[in-house]
């Protein structure tokens, strides 16, 4: 007897254990989606809302917004402190010079933002605080130099250039715009799981399309074979074009059955964006840069004994495209008087 009221005990004691880690696993989760639920909801805005008709779409994007999170932060911490601008820094800080062809240049590029001109005008703040793309070029060129005491013509040379800047998320202090930046970084990653979606059912489309040609080409060419003609042979132009044409079609009913595949529900859509969200390093990613230059933009070899300054920037890849990437800081100042405003 003794025994099976121990044996009870085990077993209620057990169940009373599952019970008890199931409760805290729950409110673990719920304490996660509280945190994240704002990011979440920004991300579905940004890939596609139609998901929140999923009952718990929230809970199966949880893990995945929160691995794309972290490797945001990830990504930011690489990002140097704020580089000041100006018109002193491009001629004092070789990356301000290397940055900008000339000090005007860059005092039309911030000038001519208008979410600049109306941070300074809205907030009233004498700093800006601001994230800047460019796009770094290298072309080559050739020129005379000395080398060993000897004029040698059409020395090969590496022209390294900045182009196409732009400014983001203007804000009043550094960690504000660090901030900011850890929500567009996010949204960048839903619009790529959003460009995955269009990608996918563009070629579902597309196939239809194709399909539906095949068929009507098909049916035009079995109507033509209806008419008085001889008996048909594998030698015979239609009867080699019918046979191409079931082909096709019976291939492209396959491409299309699989097309169909990934987005068949609108599970299938969320699922889409949950896998790019939890491979976030496939769509995102920064590596440090260390060039040598001259002040003429000129890329020098590390043992050089030309006079050049090391400058360290940091670059951002995704997919195909490369920026390089600058936390930067100016003074109102240093704005064209009709920027400033």
């Amino acid at each position: 007897m003794s025994d099976g009221h121990g044996f009870l005990q085990h077993v209620l004691g057990g169940i009373t254990a599952f019970a008890e880690h199931q409760f805290a696993e729950h409110r673990l989760n719920q304490e996660r989606l509280v945190v994240m639920r704002e990011s979440i909801e920004r991300i579905v805005d940004a890939s596609e809302p139609r998901i929140r008709l999923v009952g718990d779409y929230a809970e199966k994007l949880v893990d995945a917004v929160e691995t794309a999170s972290a490797h945001c932060e990830g990504v930011l911490r690489q990002v140097p402190p704020a580089l000041a601008l100006g018109g002193r820094a491009w001629a004092r800080d070789p990356r301000v010079n290397a940055f900008f062809a000339t000090a005007d240049d860059l005092r039309a590029i911030l000038s001519g933002d208008p979410e600049v001109r109306a941070f300074f005008k809205e907030s009233g703040r004498p700093e800006c605080f601001a994230w800047m793309l460019m796009i770094k070029r290298e072309s080559e060129t050739f020129r005379t130099a000395l080398e060993g005491g000897m004029l040698v013509r059409e020395v090969r040379q590496i022209q390294i250039s900045f182009s196409d800047h732009r400014l983001f998320s203007p804000a009043a202090s550094e960690s504000e715009l660090r901030k900011e930046l850890q929500k567009r970084l996010l949204v960048f990653l839903a619009t790529r799981a959003r460009d995955r979606i269009v990608e996918l059912r563009t070629r579902r489309e597309t196939l239809e399309e194709q399909r539906r040609q095949l068929r009507a080409q098909l049916g035009a060419l079995r109507g033509n074979a209806h008419g008085p003609r001889p008996l048909p042979s594998s030698a015979d132009p239609d009867e080699r074009r019918l046979a191409e044409l079931e082909r096709r079609l019976e291939r492209t009913e396959q491409d299309l059955a699989d097309a169909r595949k990934p987005l068949s529900t609108l599970d299938d859509y969320l699922e889409q964006v949950r896998r790019v969200l939890g491979q976030p390093e496939s769509y995102l990613r920064i590596r440090p840069l260390s060039l040598r230059i001259n002040r003429l933009g000129i890329k020098l070899a590390p043992d050089s004994p030309e006079p050049g300054e090391t400058i360290a920037l940091v670059e951002l890849t995704s997919l195909e495209e490369q920026r390089i990437g600058v936390l930067v800081r100016f003074g109102r100042e240093e704005l064209s008087p009709d920027g400033a405003m």
